[in-house]
């Protein structure tokens, strides 16, 4: 008789596949996701992943949806309003990095948005792993601050920083959404406050942290993050799904809409039948998957009542196709960034009390 793999390696592939974790914390993960389910919850489970779940690409499910307690026993997603807005605004910045990261010379090599995601089990936070090349520009884009009397970044955004990690918080929700920087010291933090001083011509003090300023209030009231919050937060925590891509570019589409274009990595087609998946996919339980003559793939998320709640663009360029963005010289900007790395670091400011 043919060896079976078990549940909790059949779910941990799975999850890899979206979250690009190691078994050092999948594994751990996945079983405490499982322990808790009984024994038909399990066997529920198993049904699903030896059936096939294609029709859901056409808006039909072939078997009842799974439900929220499966769901979050494989992948959960954010369970609040502040945590989904800041995933949804560190998606939106990952998706503005391209134009400081793309090379001056011809030669492209991929360049990995992100290492790995680590949603906790209850849904409250997310440990990310970026390469700095990434997370760099990705601050200097998030980081609050007012020009031209416009207010740029992420509204409240405050930045903690720990002995192994950066926390990524907002200071209008207290603890109640934050995203963890894995492997992120004091000094590069002061080295990212370096390269986003060159490249804004703002600066901010070390210790960011304090409650939000008058201008931050007035974008939280009108809606700190644009387009379909929810899914945009679903997808940072499924963002490896996309493989290694070669440049990425993530936009707002209107109230309801987010577009991907990227290219390298997994093909649009792949990406868009890995997002409807019953357990790990995006949350919804029925999409209508189209694609046009142009080539991109729309997935668009229905609602009990069949009105769309969320459309999601996919479009992977060959590799021919120059990028859609204008290269930015950042070379300045790294100068900075290598030179603060350099000097001997002072020890990290003793935390501020958080503002509700």
């Amino acid at each position: 008789m043919p060896h079976r793999p078990s549940l909790v390696r059949r779910l941990g592939e799975l999850r890899r596949s979206y979250t690009g974790e190691t078994d050092s914390t999948l594994l751990p993960t996945i079983t405490e996701g499982i322990q808790s389910l009984t024994v038909e919850r399990r066997e529920r489970i198993r049904g699903i992943l030896d059936a096939g779940f294609e029709t859901r690409l056409l808006g039909e499910n072939s078997s009842p949806p799974p439900g929220d307690v499966l769901r979050r026993a494989v992948l959960a997603d954010a369970n609040n309003v502040p945590q989904q807005q800041l995933e949804a605004g560190i998606l939106f910045a990952l998706g503005r990095a391209a134009p400081y990261r793309w090379p001056a010379t011809t030669v492209v090599a991929p360049m990995r948005v992100c290492a790995m995601t680590r949603p906790s089990i209850d849904g409250t936070q997310t440990v990310l792993h970026l390469p700095g090349s990434a997370a760099v520009p990705m601050i200097a884009t998030l980081l609050p601050h007012v020009a031209d009397g416009t207010t740029h970044g992420l509204a409240g955004l405050r930045v903690r920083v720990c002995r192994r990690n950066m926390v990524l918080y907002l200071a209008d929700s207290g603890w109640a959404g934050s995203i963890s920087l894995a492997r992120t010291s004091f000094r590069q933090w002061a080295s990212m406050l370096g390269f986003a001083r060159v490249v804004t011509g703002h600066e901010w003090p070390v210790a960011f942290e304090g409650p939000p300023t008058e201008p931050e209030r007035a974008v939280i009231a009108a809606g700190r993050v644009p387009g379909p919050v929810p899914m945009a937060s679903a997808l940072l925590r499924r963002l490896r799904i996309l493989g290694d891509t070669m440049w990425l570019t993530v936009q707002p589409d209107g109230p309801i809409g987010i577009r991907l274009n990227w290219s390298g990595g997994r093909t649009a087609v792949q990406v868009a039948a890995a997002l409807v998946h019953p357990l790990a996919g995006l949350p919804g339980d029925q999409f209508i998957v189209t694609r046009t003559a142009d080539e991109p793939i729309t997935i668009t998320s229905l609602g009990a009542d069949g009105a769309a709640t969320a459309r999601i663009v996919l479009h992977q360029a060959p590799l021919t196709t120059p990028p859609p963005f204008t290269r930015i010289d950042t070379t300045t900007a790294w100068a900075e960034f290598n030179r603060v790395m350099k000097v001997c670091a002072p020890a990290p400011p003793k935390p501020a009390e958080l503002v509700h």
